[in-house]
This record gives structure tokens, C-alpha cells and sequence, in this order.
């Protein structure tokens, strides 16, 4: 008995139909956050990517031996076709952005983003890497299903056909994978010192090469900083588990998102907040969310 209430709950979780509308607004946040990334790189492409970049191809090769999947391999070794690789990627980014060709959009972004990464591989940060996974299984999703130009091209004069079921079982992976990098990044804290004894921030806020914009003198004192540390345990754990709790996850991602941009006044880690925030819509409930966007279609018709 208990096998089958696992098993019915695996398969309600994973593949019970619902809206496409959450998979389908993270890929337009995931699309801007892809074509941010590569924009940022614009005036450091050559050095990063060209024919004679900071670190060769060979170097990285020697770094990351073994297959990869790497489009850079397969380009001529010419910055010319390294230029054409830029623009490229950020045209498909664009094209996943506003929904045109998804599915064919969707895997040559996640080809792109995945090459920049092996690439590059000193200059990726955690944001990056979860831009990365969250490609591949986006590549699966029904991303297009609505809010797409590709969902106005097929049903704009079926609008009995809009509100499409689908199975969420790709949009649950990426969830988990939001999960896991919270709750990871708690363990991995756990092992540190100077977060149990509340002394972790004192440091980070004295990382001058990543400031970005003045606290006031009080948010840095080190007692409200031994108190952001420990609050800091407690939100990485909550948005690692709590999340999944129906009661808890609206307050648990408001805390998240004020969390995030404060770090994101706070520090120069270009995109990180906002690849991480990108995926909090997958959370939200999808009656939640097209109401919201019905609001929003009203409010701009008017």
C-alpha cells in the first residue's frame, strides 16, 4: 500500500497535466538572463573566447580533459567566426525570449550557453552553472506552450485550444535544481566556522574588489552582521526545503527575493541574483500566475 501512495504520488507530481504557464514565463526571464550574460561579454569577447584569448582552448582541454560538448571545437579558428558565434547566440536567446521556434530555440541557446562554459570555465559562477542545467531540461519543457509567438501563430484563431494541459515533470526538474543549490549552499556553510560563531559576513562585506554600491554604517556593524549570518543558514535551508510546502512558499520566496536584491545592490556578481530569481516563478502557482497576466492584459488594453 504504501509503494502505491509513492507511486501515485511520483507520477501525480511529475506528470499529473497543468499549465504551461510558469515553464513558459521562466523561459522568457531565462532568455533575458542568457541575453544579458552574453551582452556583458560583448567587450571582452576576443579576450575571453577569440584565437588568442587569456587562456587557450588547449590549456582548458588540459584543465578539462575528455569529450565536451563545445561548439567552439567545431569553429574555425578564426575570430572572425568566434564574432559570428556571439551574434548567433544571442539572436537564438532572443528568439527564446519572445517564443519564436521554442523548441529549436531552446536547444541551440543551451548548445551556446554550455559552450561559453567549457570554454571559459574560470570565469563561470554558480549562476552560470545553473543557467546551464536549467537549459537542458528547458529544452524538453512546453515552453512555447503560451505566451509565445509561436502559441499566437498556432492558435489565434483557436482560442478554444489555449489553455493547454501539460506534463510539469520538466519544469519540477528545474524546481529541484533551485532547491538543491540553496540547500547545498547550506551544508557546504555548515562546514565553515565562521558562519556557525555568526562571523562569515564580517569577511564577505570586507571583499572590496566585489562591492558595488555603500551600506549604511549599522548594516555593517558586527552584530546586525553575526545576525545576517545566522539568518542568512536559516533562508538557504528554507528555500531548500520549506519551499516545498504550499503554507510556507510564498513567504519563503518574498524573503528570497528581497535576500537577492539586496546582495545584488550590495555586490558585483554580474547576472548571479537574477539567473537564481529567474526560476522563483516556477514556484508560484499556475491559477496564481494567470491571473496575473490576465490583470496585466486587461490593465494594458485599457
Amino acid at each position: 500500500m504504501i509503494l502505491e501512495k509513492i507511486a501515485r504520488w511520483w507520477d501525480c507530481f511529475f506528470f499529473k497535466p497543468e499549465s504551461p504557464i510558469c515553464i513558459a514565463a521562466f523561459r522568457i526571464l531565462y532568455g533575458i538572463c542568457v541575453a544579458a550574460t552574453i551582452i556583458l561579454l560583448h567587450s571582452d569577447w576576443l579576450e575571453w573566447f577569440g584565437t588568442h584569448a587569456w587562456v587557450s582552448e588547449s590549456t582548458m582541454h588540459k584543465v578539462e580533459p575528455g569529450i565536451r560538448l563545445n561548439l567552439f571545437g567545431l569553429l574555425p579558428q578564426s575570430d572572425r567566426w568566434i564574432s559570428y558565434f556571439f551574434w548567433l547566440a544571442l539572436l537564438f536567446s532572443v528568439l527564446l525570449t519572445i517564443g519564436l521556434w521554442t523548441r529549436v530555440s531552446s536547444v541551440a541557446v543551451f548548445l551556446c550557453v554550455n559552450s561559453l562554459q567549457q570554454r571559459a570555465l574560470f570565469m563561470t559562477h554558480g549562476g552560470d552553472k545553473f543557467l546551464r542545467v536549467a537549459g537542458f531540461f528547458l529544452m524538453f519543457a512546453p515552453a512555447g506552450a503560451v505566451l509565445s509567438v509561436d502559441h499566437w501563430i498556432r492558435f489565434r484563431n483557436r482560442k478554444t485550444e489555449e489553455r493547454q494541459l501539460r506534463a510539469p515533470w520538466a519544469q519540477r526538474m528545474i524546481q529541484f535544481e533551485l532547491a538543491l543549490l540553496y540547500f547545498t549552499s547550506f551544508l557546504w556553510k555548515l562546514k565553515g566556522a565562521a558562519w556557525l560563531d555568526g562571523t562569515a559576513l564580517y569577511y564577505v562585506f570586507h571583499l572590496r574588489d566585489i562591492q558595488r554600491f555603500p551600506l549604511p554604517g549599522w548594516v555593517t556593524s558586527i552584530a546586525v552582521l553575526k545576525i545576517g549570518s545566522r539568518l542568512t543558514l536559516a533562508l538557504e535551508f528554507s528555500l531548500g526545503t520549506l519551499i516545498w510546502l504550499r503554507r510556507f512558499r510564498y513567504p519563503v520566496l518574498l524573503l528570497g527575493l528581497c535576500f537577492h536584491l539586496f546582495l545584488e545592490y550590495a555586490f558585483n556578481l554580474p547576472m548571479f541574483e537574477w539567473d537564481v530569481l529567474s526560476a522563483y516563478v516556477l514556484f508560484i502557482d499556475p491559477d496564481d500566475l494567470n491571473r496575473v497576466v490576465r490583470w496585466v492584459s486587461g490593465r494594458s488594453n485599457t
